[in-house]
């Protein structure tokens, strides 16, 4: 794992967050509340939880891509490798902003929205191309889409 991609926080997913079975909005929302509060307790400020909370969500549909992509091309199915690679390419300019920002949870929003009309603005003109699709565009878009509410929620300020 490349060191710029680690935070300073050691911080290990949720065993929600790696589930490979796609999990409905209400219960990935729960997943990432559930993580906000474990960073909360380890003592990080609210909005910087909330953008590691992104971060790691963001890793997850990273890893999972890049992990199919390797697994294509040990197969040889190099046309699905090529969409595997238009998918990490249409992510790939939210992985810095994600760390070069914390806690700015509107940049987080902002790039994570970003990242996710790439991906399916890339991955509607590969159907068009390649009709057989691949499922983890879906689930890809549903997790960055979770992201989105729960970075959106207002949280209750300190009186």
């Amino acid at each position: 794992m490349p060191a710029d991609i680690l935070t300073r926080h050691s911080v290990p997913p949720s065993q929600a967050l790696t589930s490979p079975v796609p999990m409905a909005q209400e219960e990935e929302l729960a997943a990432l509340e559930c993580l906000h509060q474990e960073l909360l307790c380890r003592g990080l400020p609210d909005n910087e939880a909330r953008t590691e909370v992104a971060r790691i969500a963001a890793r997850k549909v990273w890893d999972g891509f890049a992990a199919q992509l390797r697994r294509h091309r040990a197969a040889g199915r190099q046309v699905d490798a090529n969409v595997l690679a238009v998918a990490l390419g249409s992510m790939q300019g939210m992985t810095f902003p994600l760390l070069r920002h914390r806690g700015d949870v509107d940049f987080a929003s902002r790039a994570i929205g970003t990242a996710r009309r790439r991906l399916r603005h890339n991955g509607g003109l590969l159907h068009r191309l390649h009709p057989h699709g691949n499922p983890a565009f879906d689930e890809a878009d549903a997790t960055f889409q979770s992201l989105e509410v729960f970075l959106a929620r207002p949280r209750p300020r300190a009186a």
